[in-house]
């Protein structure tokens, strides 16, 4: 064997680990990108049940006015107390 493959030996076998192929692995993405996929899908299901349950009642509350079961000062009393009360 010869100077100049043994040096090329050398050189790829301290950058080949053969499940990857050249480098030093998948890295810290390998496991970065799926957690941040997680963690974004979450925050977004959390934040879509928080505003839905917000105006549930107001929906409600238009229902039962449109039916005319309520006058049109009792629904913006009601209205403005659900409202305050919102988290």
């Amino acid at each position: 064997m010869n100077t100049l493959s043994a040096q090329t030996s050398l050189i790829l076998a301290d950058h080949f680990d053969g499940r990857y192929g050249p480098g030093w692995g998948p890295g810290p993405w390998f496991v970065l990108v799926p957690i941040a996929f997680w963690v974004t899908v979450i925050v977004l299901v959390v934040l879509a049940r928080r505003r839905w349950r917000g105006h549930h009642g107001e929906s409600t509350l238009r229902d039962v006015f449109a039916r005319g079961e309520i006058t049109e000062a009792e629904y913006r009393a009601r209205l403005a107390v659900l409202r305050e009360t919102r988290r």
